[in-house]
């Protein structure tokens, strides 16, 4: 905020009108519209005299600002964890108090703050906790309606987390809109939700459903790195970023053909002819594997759509086209039992 906002600010705080003020001053009332409207600013001569008219220090007169550095806000949090050893719980709500107030639209500092206030108040460093509640939360529902998403995101974790420790259940649900639909924490927090109420069921669906989501996310990272790796044609780090996907697909249970797939990229770059032809063939024979996770106790509570068995001989029907006609595999023509296996199926 620039000098002349602040002189507006403290001025309609003072009880003055422009023209009061002008007239004490010695100025006129254009000069001192000029001042609030950015378009001059007060001679040198008059900042101690407008400072002590509005009863406001020099340093806040020019140093009132929306906004704070990353850098002055990490110094300031470092000063309140010292101040809540120090000087104890009350006088450190009180010195940020009167700093929020001195920067009323930095939201960053503002919900840091709060978060800070917040851990202090469920701890043995404050007294009265819920003396401070409702100033901490109009702090963070402040910084919920910021622009910046990710102070958003925090306000909004940090609300739902105080409603979800008084209980209040339907409040601490509604703070969940503001997580994305996609955002994985949604079903986490869910999942807590569902848990403190004692509905277990729905709690683990929840859980489990990140862990089956979870899967498809690293497994398509991996996979795109394999790739990756393969166009540099470092075939180490690709055979070992496979072998992590093989890893994952068996700790969760998604089925041996899923554990195999990885390693086709790999055994087609060597041009391995027996190693292609051994993945391939536990392809074949475990294709029926796919949707072995539906069947997993850690997806228990998880309803899967029903699906027609059909699917696993449309799957082999491609996988055989690939393997025939595909120019990657040419260098298998010949094979003998490469040829039985991709005719017999």
């Amino acid at each position: 905020m620039d000098i002349g906002s602040v002189i507006k600010k403290y001025r309609k705080e003072a009880g003055l009108t422009q023209e009061e003020m002008a007239k004490r001053l010695g100025v006129t009332t254009p000069a001192v519209n000029k001042w609030e409207n950015g378009n001059s600013k007060p001679d040198i001569e008059l900042i101690a005299p407008i400072a002590r008219l509005l009863n406001i220090s020099i340093d806040t007169l020019f140093s009132f600002r929306e906004k704070l550095s990353n850098h002055e806000i990490e110094a300031i949090m470092r000063k309140m964890d010292k101040m809540f050893s120090e000087d104890g719980y009350e006088k450190t709500y009180e010195w940020i108090l009167e700093l929020i107030n001195e920067y009323p639209n930095c939201n960053m500092l503002i919900w840091q703050a709060a978060v800070m206030l917040d851990a202090g108040r469920i701890t043995d460093k404050c007294n009265n906790p819920e003396k401070y509640d409702k100033q901490i939360n109009a702090w963070y529902e402040m910084a919920l309606h910021d622009e910046n998403e990710e102070i958003q995101h925090h306000a909004a974790e940090s609300l739902f987390g105080f409603y979800l420790r008084k209980k209040d259940y339907i409040q601490a649900e509604k703070y969940l809109n503001y997580f994305s639909e996609h955002d994985p924490m949604k079903k986490f927090y869910h999942g807590r939700l569902y848990h403190d109420q004692g509905k277990n069921e729905e709690a683990f669906e929840k859980y489990e459903s990140m862990i089956f989501s979870g899967f498809s996310t690293l497994n398509m990272v991996l996979s795109m790195m394999t790739r990756l790796a393969l166009q540099e044609d470092d075939i180490g780090y690709a055979t070992f970023l496979s072998e992590k996907v093989q890893a994952i697909s068996q700790v969760l249970e998604m089925g041996k053909y899923n554990e195999y797939s990885p390693m086709l990229d790999i055994v087609c770059a060597k041009k391995d002819v027996e190693e292609t032809y051994n993945v391939v063939k536990q392809l074949f024979e475990n294709i029926d594997t796919m949707y072995d996770f539906r069947k997993s106790v850690l997806y228990k509570h998880m309803k899967f759509r029903d699906f027609d068995e059909s699917v696993f001989d449309k799957v082999k029907e491609k996988l055989i086209e690939s393997f025939r006609n595909g120019e990657e595999f040419s260098y298998m023509t010949g094979y003998e039992p490469w040829e039985r296996l991709i005719c017999n199926g």
